[in-house]
C-alpha cells in the first residue's frame, strides 16, 4: 500500500514538470474558425496510472469486496478494466462540456483524448505524505471524415491544489461537500478549459 502512495505522490512531480512546456497551436484563426467539433472520444495509455477512490469503491460494491481486499481486487485487468470504464464517459462529458460553442465551422473534426494519469489523492494519503488532484492526457485534434491528425496536444496537463495534513484535509473536506461539483469532475473541467484554451488562444 505505501509503495503505491508513494507511486501517485511522484505523480505529483510529474504534474508539475508537465507544465513546463507548452505545445505551440500552429493552427491560424482561419483554421480553428473553420472547425466543428462533432465527438470527444477518450482512451488509455496502456501503463496509464488512475487512482480514484470512487471508482474503486464503487467496484468493490458491485463485486462484493470486502475492505481488506479492495487494493488487491483493484490493481487485477478487471478492476482496473472497470474504474476506466467508469472514468472514460465523466471525461468525455466534462471536455465536451468546456468545448460547448467553441467550433461552429463546417469541418468536422474530432477530439481524441488519451489518458496517461489521473489522480484524486485520498484523504488518507494527504494526510500521511500529502497529495494532490491532476490528469496528464494526449488530445488529438483529427478530421471526423478522414481520421487524419489535425495537431496534437501531447501531455495536456490539469492540476487542483488541495489541503494536505490534518487540518487542511479537513478544510478540503468541507470545501469539497459544499460543491456541487465532485473532485473528479472539477479535475475534468480544468483540463477541458486548459486544451479549450489553448486551442481558442483564449488567455
Amino acid at each position: 500500500m505505501m509503495w503505491g502512495l508513494a507511486r501517485f505522490a511522484g505523480l505529483g512531480i510529474l504534474f508539475a514538470l508537465a507544465g513546463c512546456v507548452t505545445t505551440e497551436n500552429s493552427l491560424s484563426q482561419n483554421d480553428i474558425a473553420s472547425m466543428k467539433l462533432t465527438g470527444v472520444t477518450v482512451s488509455f495509455a496502456p501503463d496509464a496510472g488512475i487512482q480514484w477512490e470512487d471508482g474503486i469503491r464503487a467496484y468493490a460494491t458491485a463485486q462484493a469486496i470486502p475492505d481488506h481486499e479492495i487494493a488487491t481486487a483493484t490493481n487485477t485487468p478487471e478492476g482496473k478494466a472497470h474504474v476506466r470504464n467508469m472514468l472514460a464517459p465523466r471525461i468525455k462529458a466534462g471536455v465536451e462540456q468546456a468545448m460547448a460553442g467553441q467550433l461552429n465551422g463546417s469541418r468536422p473534426v474530432r477530439l481524441e483524448i488519451v489518458v496517461k494519469s489521473f489522480v484524486i489523492a485520498s484523504a488518507v494519503q494527504r494526510i500521511l505524505i500529502g497529495g494532490g488532484r491532476g490528469m496528464v492526457a494526449d488530445a488529438n485534434l483529427v478530421d471526423a471524415r478522414t481520421g487524419a491528425l489535425i495537431i496534437a496536444y501531447p501531455d495536456v496537463r490539469a492540476v487542483v491544489m488541495v489541503g494536505n495534513g490534518i487540518v487542511g484535509t479537513a478544510v478540503q473536506a468541507a470545501i469539497d461537500s459544499a460543491s456541487a461539483q465532485s473532485p473528479a469532475d472539477k479535475l475534468i473541467g480544468v483540463y477541458g478549459q486548459n486544451y479549450r484554451n489553448w486551442l481558442v488562444r483564449r488567455t
